[in-house]
C-alpha cells in the first residue's frame, strides 16, 4: 500500500517537474542586442541654462498659500531670455498666472497633436537637512559630472531639455509634421489643480485631443532587476492614484505630572502602528504583468522558471517584490503617515493629536477601499478619519500595442546600448493624469539612469543624463 502511494507521489512530482521545465523552456527567449546612436554634443549654454533654472526657487509649499510670484516671474523671464526663438515663433498661453502652453503649429492639421510636459515647481528643502547636502540645494552647481540642486531631476531637467531642443530645431528652421503642445504647469507638487488640471480643462474646451502625451515618470534603471544585466527603460503606461487622510484624536489633556493611562498621542500612535503593521492586498496590474512577460524570458534560470510558472511560484515572486521599497509599491497600495501634530508645551498633555496619511492607490482599488482598510485596522471609534479634499483615483491604462507606445519604444532603443523597454506602472503621481481621459495614449518617461535625490538630499542630474534627455526629445520631435 505504502509503495503504491509512493509511486503515485513520485509520478505526480515527476509530472509537476516536467510541466515546470516545459513551461520554462517555452518561456525562454533571448532579447535582441541593440546599439544606441551617439549622443549629440551638449552645448555649454545648455548646462548654464539648467544651472540658472535651479537657482530660481520656484518652491511649492502648500495649496492654501499663494505661489511665490517673484520666483515664478523670475522663471518666466528666464525662459523668455534663454529661448528667444521659442517665444517669437510659438504661441504662448498663460493659464492661472504661471502655467504655460506653447503651441507649435505642424505641417499637417489633420494629424492629432503631441504633448510634451514638465513642471516648473519643486518641493522645499527641509531646513534641518540642508547641512547634509554636499552642495547647497539651490546653487545649481555644475561639476565635471553633474548639475546639482533641487529640481534637477524633478522636473526642471526635463523642462530645460525640452526648451533647449525646441530652440535648437527652430534655429534649423524645422517645422514638425504634426502640431506640438508644450505644457508646463506650476503646481505639480501640490497636485496640479491650478496648473496641469487647468491646462487639460482648456484643451478639452477647445476640442484638442492629443495622440500622445509624454511626461516625467518612468526612468532607465540598472539597479532594479540586476539579474538581467541590461538597462531597462520603464515606460509608464499607467499611474497609481493619490489620496490623503487626516486622523484626529481628542482626549482629556492636563498636567504632565499626572497623565491618564491613555492620551490622545497614545491613541493616535497605536492607530498608526496598526495601519502600518499590514499592507493592503497584493494586486498584480496589467503593466506589471507585461513588464515581467517582457524581461522574464531573458532572466537567469531560477527567476525565469518562477516567472514562467507563476501559478506555483507566485508567493515567492511576491516576497521578492515586497523586499524592495520601489518594487513593493508596484504591487500594493501604499499607506504612510507624513505629518503629525500634537502638543504646545512640554508639561501639558495635549487634548488633540492629528496625523496626515498619504496613500498611493494601485489600479483596481479606490480611495474608499483605503478608507475602509484603515478603519478596519484601527478598530477604534475614538480615531476620526477624514478624507482630505484632493483625491485622484487611478486612471486608465494605456495599451502597449498602441501607436504612441510603439513610438516611445522605438526611441528608447536609440538611447543606450542593449536597452530593454518595458511597460511600467508609475508609483508616484504626475501631471499627465489629467490628460489620460481625453488623450489616445499617455506614456511617462524621462531617460535618466537611476537618478538620485528625488524629494530628498543631494538631488542632482548627471551631465550624460541631461545630454540623453535632450537627444530623446529631439528624436521625439523629429520622428
Amino acid at each position: 500500500m505504502i509503495k503504491t502511494i509512493l509511486k503515485y507521489v513520485l509520478f505526480i512530482v515527476a509530472v509537476l517537474i516536467a510541466v515546470i521545465l516545459v513551461q520554462t523552456w517555452r518561456f525562454t527567449k533571448s532579447i535582441p542586442h541593440t546599439r544606441a546612436e551617439a549622443l549629440p554634443a551638449l552645448p555649454d549654454s545648455s548646462l548654464t541654462h539648467l544651472s540658472n533654472a535651479i537657482q530660481i526657487k520656484t518652491v511649492s509649499l502648500s495649496d492654501t498659500l499663494p505661489p511665490d510670484t517673484i520666483a515664478f516671474m523670475q522663471f518666466r523671464n528666464f525662459l523668455e531670455r534663454s529661448y528667444p526663438l521659442v517665444h517669437q515663433q510659438l504661441q504662448r498661453r498663460i493659464i492661472n498666472s504661471f502655467s504655460y502652453v506653447y503651441y507649435w503649429k505642424g505641417k499637417d492639421p489633420s494629424l492629432k497633436p503631441y504633448v510634451l510636459m514638465a513642471h516648473q515647481d519643486v518641493v522645499p528643502v527641509e531646513e534641518a537637512a540642508e547641512k547634509n547636502w554636499k552642495l547647497p540645494p539651490f546653487s545649481g552647481k555644475i561639476t565635471d559630472t553633474a548639475v546639482w540642486g533641487r529640481g534637477t531631476t524633478d522636473d526642471k531637467g526635463s523642462l530645460v531639455a525640452i526648451m533647449e531642443t525646441v530652440e535648437k530645431l527652430l534655429q534649423r528652421q524645422y517645422q514638425p509634421q504634426r502640431s506640438i503642445y508644450l505644457c508646463f504647469g506650476h503646481t505639480e507638487e501640490l497636485g496640479g489643480k491650478r496648473g496641469a488640471a487647468a491646462i487639460a480643462e482648456w484643451m478639452q474646451q477647445n476640442n484638442i485631443h492629443p495622440a500622445l502625451v509624454c511626461d516625467e515618470g518612468g526612468i532607465i534603471t540598472r539597479e532594479n532587476f540586476k539579474e538581467l544585466g541590461r538597462p531597462i527603460a520603464l515606460l509608464g503606461i499607467a499611474e497609481k492614484g493619490y489620496a490623503s487622510f487626516e486622523l484626529s484624536v481628542e482626549a482629556a489633556g492636563g498636567h504632565s505630572s499626572m497623565p491618564a493611562k491613555e492620551t490622545a498621542i497614545d491613541i493616535l500612535s497605536k492607530a498608526l502602528i496598526n495601519i502600518r503593521a499590514t499592507q493592503m492586498p497584493v494586486t498584480i496590474t496589467q503593466p506589471t504583468r507585461e513588464m515581467l512577460d517582457k524581461i522574464g524570458p531573458a532572466m537567469p534560470f531560477a527567476m525565469r522558471m518562477a516567472l514562467a510558472n507563476r501559478w506555483l511560484f507566485q508567493p515567492m515572486l511576491i516576497s521578492k517584490f515586497e523586499a524592495g521599497n520601489a518594487t513593493n509599491a508596484t504591487i500594493h497600495t501604499t499607506i504612510v503617515p507624513t505629518i503629525i501634530h500634537a502638543g504646545i508645551k512640554d508639561n501639558i498633555v495635549p487634548t488633540q493629536a492629528t496625523a496626515v496619511i498619504n496613500s498611493r492607490i494601485i489600479p483596481g482599488q479606490t480611495s474608499d477601499d483605503v478608507l475602509n482598510f484603515m478603519r478596519e485596522k484601527i478598530n477604534d471609534k475614538r480615531v476620526i478619519i477624514k478624507k482630505l479634499d484632493w483625491v485622484a483615483e487611478p486612471g486608465k491604462i494605456a495599451s502597449s500595442e498602441s501607436e504612441g507606445y510603439k513610438k516611445m519604444e522605438s526611441i528608447s532603443y536609440k538611447l543606450m546600448d542593449d536597452i530593454v523597454p518595458v511597460p511600467f506602472l508609475i508609483i508616484g503621481a504626475t501631471d499627465s493624469r489629467y490628460f489620460r481621459p481625453f488623450s489616445d495614449v499617455v506614456v511617462d518617461f524621462s531617460p535618466m539612469l537611476d537618478p538620485k535625490g528625488f524629494h530628498g538630499i543631494d538631488e542632482h542630474l548627471s551631465i550624460q543624463d541631461f545630454q540623453r534627455m535632450m537627444f530623446y526629445y529631439e528624436l521625439f520631435l523629429l520622428e
